[in-house]
């Protein structure tokens, strides 16, 4: 018969490297991991670790049960948070972190929602950059964060899709890249680039360098006013821009054979040990709507 000890000790082996290591991560002896793992190997009948090096080794069937056994410890992992919040009221106050660059204009409605049926609902509101509000929830500073989307996200967080923004690659029509229509996308390269960055030098796929002159900033007003001066170009969020576009304080970057603009994922992100709180549930169905209307 399966134990959760047994997946666990396998499970961690793998992500470790060796039995001795897996023991020092979940606080055991190794010859306990070891057995478990033997234990496993007897009730599945098959040898999941090649042991003929000096590290072991995931054997074929090792590498099909891993999946499994991960998703069997994940599960666990939710019912654990399950029973423990069944002791515990919902708290009624709300800490939403929210990336200033995400359009504000449904908020309004969604916070006029949470306030008649909660009119004790204490509200607090964080404006940050997207890496650093999944550092405000992963550290549960934050109940809830809307943000742009990562490749990744720490093991602690859930998230689920609200929609997308539109983002432009945008400069001052006194920049020397607004007066002609460029060749190639490279031609970035030899221009400044405003890139958005965050206060814990938290870094992410979304601000990436691609040219090596860089200035950053922590939020999407500062790297506007900064292309309306010239310093530079910058990926920006055409809602915040549509009136500087439209009395020629900014230009979209003219590229030959390249369409520039493209869409931003916003994902609401949410610490897994306050998924299973109905309040914060309620407040994510809410949520799904801000973007589609």
């Amino acid at each position: 018969m399966l134990s959760i000890e047994q997946l666990y000790s396998f499970v961690t082996t793998v992500e470790t490297g060796s039995f001795s290591a897996a023991a020092r991560k979940l606080g055991k002896v190794q010859s306990a991991i070891s057995q478990h793992i033997i234990n496993l190997e007897i009730d599945t009948n098959q040898a999941l670790f090649d042991r003929s090096s000096r590290y072991p080794t995931l054997t074929k069937a090792g590498e099909q049960l891993l999946p499994q056994a991960k998703a069997v410890i994940a599960q666990h992992q939710r019912l654990n948070l399950q029973v423990l919040a069944l002791d515990k009221q919902d708290e009624l106050k709300l800490t939403l972190a929210v990336d200033e660059a995400i359009p504000y204009n449904q908020f309004t409605a969604l916070l006029k929602s949470l306030s008649s049926q909660y009119p004790q609902l204490e509200i607090e509101l964080l404006c940050a950059s997207s890496m650093d509000i999944i550092h405000l929830v992963d550290s549960k500073r934050a109940n809830l964060g809307i943000v742009f989307s990562e490749l990744t996200y720490p093991e602690s967080i859930d998230f689920e899709s609200l929609g997308t923004v539109q983002f432009e690659l945008l400069v001052s029509p006194e920049h020397p890249l607004a007066q002609e229509t460029s060749s190639h996308i490279d031609v970035l390269k030899l221009h400044r680039q405003l890139l958005i960055g965050s206060k814990g030098n938290h870094q992410g796929w979304f601000n990436t360098p691609h040219s090596p002159d860089v200035w950053h900033a922590d939020n999407y007003y500062m790297l506007f006013e900064l292309a309306k001066a010239g310093f530079g170009w910058a990926l920006l969020p055409l809602h915040l821009c549509e009136e500087a576009l439209a009395n020629q304080q900014l230009c979209k970057l003219k590229i030959d054979f390249e369409q520039l603009g493209w869409q931003a994922n916003v994902d609401v992100i949410q610490h897994k040990s306050r998924c299973e709180n109905e309040f914060n549930k309620q407040v994510r169905a809410l949520m799904r709507g801000l973007l589609h209307k």
